[in-house]
């Protein structure tokens, strides 16, 4: 690691956490950690950059005891894909190598309490780079799709209000507005960093 620890950040993000509560406000205090977690060049070790033949690597970086925040590394091979999903937890998306195309997602209701309805708008597409560093958080900014579409590796580095790879929530079907649940398991058995 570089001089900012994952014992550093554990206690500059339990420092936001105690002094805020709103998501975007939590997001605001957490993105300059995460901008230097982004500038280590060894934060994710060699065995960690290859991605999977199938999928996109959901490796889980750090996480403390109390599970206030996880810090995942994702590893895009090219042509892979995340289908469009929520979180439910605030969260930050740093791009730590190559380029990813995220597409936003608004839901509108159509129904009422009794015959739920409703569909996915889209609202946004953006191209990041290294360094580029968006966010998600419940109710309005929380359902986007994430792929890379380009001919290199891409690793995102991301920070959840929780251990996301027990975290259950949503795959939506665009097309049809529906989602099932889900959860995403991590794809070590345990935190590279402890």
């Amino acid at each position: 690691m570089s001089d900012y620890t994952f014992d550093q950040l554990d206690r500059d993000i339990h420092r936001v956490l105690e002094q805020h509560t709103g998501h975007r406000v939590i997001i605001e205090g957490v993105r300059p950690l995460l901008q230097r977690l982004l500038a280590n060049e060894h934060l994710i070790p060699e065995a960690y950059q290859e991605p999977l033949p199938d999928k996109y690597a959901q490796y889980l970086l750090y996480k403390p005891e109390d599970e206030a925040f996880s810090v995942i590394a994702f590893i895009w091979g090219p042509g892979q894909v995340a289908p469009v999903h929520d979180h439910l937890v605030w969260g930050l998306v740093g791009l730590y190598r190559g380029s990813i195309v995220e597409k936003r997602y608004r839901r509108e209701d159509h129904g009422e309490a009794s015959q739920p309805r409703y569909s996915l708008r889209e609202v946004a597409e953006v191209t990041a780079h290294a360094g580029d560093i968006s966010f998600v958080y419940p109710p309005d900014y929380d359902i986007h799709g994430v792929a890379n579409p380009f001919d290199e590796l891409a690793i995102t580095v991301h920070i959840y209000g929780t251990d996301i790879g027990k975290q259950e929530r949503h795959i939506h079907d665009v097309a049809t507005g529906s989602y099932r649940d889900v959860v995403t398991r991590h794809d070590n058995a345990s935190p590279i960093y402890t």
